[in-house]
């Protein structure tokens, strides 16, 4: 909400920016290239300390699961599959950022910039669908207990979403 309301003092304050188009004065060029304060869209992380995140929150996710033993296979995969998921989305993210501080993304046509979104959009559809089955390995094999658990902390801490009591619903935005 606060946002909508900033947007036009931000637009009125980008009027005489050099930047031609849309895209670059309102927010997420912006956001995406570091220029409203981030640190790239993965927030300062380089490659090797985001899979070092990932393999932090996978210990931390298998301790407050107790895998068990019997468990240990499905866990592995699915800790295999979250791995593998984020070094291809670090991938594309860089292609996705080289092309728009090289300007390419901005100078394609509007049907070839819908379709190198449509082709990222259906990569990430794609890694969800491997989580997701992994997941379903796993969960079908927890206790009611770790369902539980899994419930509220997995996709928050995957990146794949909020818990249940992340609040996912109306007002959400407003936090």
């Amino acid at each position: 909400m606060l946002a909508v309301a900033a947007m036009p003092a931000v637009a009125s304050a980008e009027e005489n920016d050099a930047d031609s188009g849309w895209w670059p004065r309102w927010g997420m060029g912006r956001m995406m290239m570091g220029q409203w304060g981030m640190s790239g869209p993965m927030g300062g992380y380089d490659s090797g300390e985001m899979l070092d995140r990932i393999n932090g929150r996978l210990a931390f996710l298998k301790t407050e699961l107790k895998i068990t033993d019997e468990q240990a296979p499905s866990w592995n995969e699915l800790a295999v599959v979250v791995r593998t998921t984020a070094e291809a989305h670090n991938e594309l993210m860089r292609g996705m950022v080289k092309e728009f501080h090289e300007g390419d993304f901005l100078e394609k046509p509007l049907p070839e910039r819908l379709a190198y979104q449509q082709t990222h959009l259906e990569a990430r559809l794609g890694q969800v669908k491997s989580v997701r089955a992994a997941v379903d390995k796993l969960y079908a094999i927890l206790s009611d207990e770790q369902k539980k658990s899994a419930d509220e902390i997995i996709l928050p801490m995957m990146g794949l979403g909020m818990g249940r009591k992340s609040g996912f619903g109306p007002g959400m935005m407003l936090r």
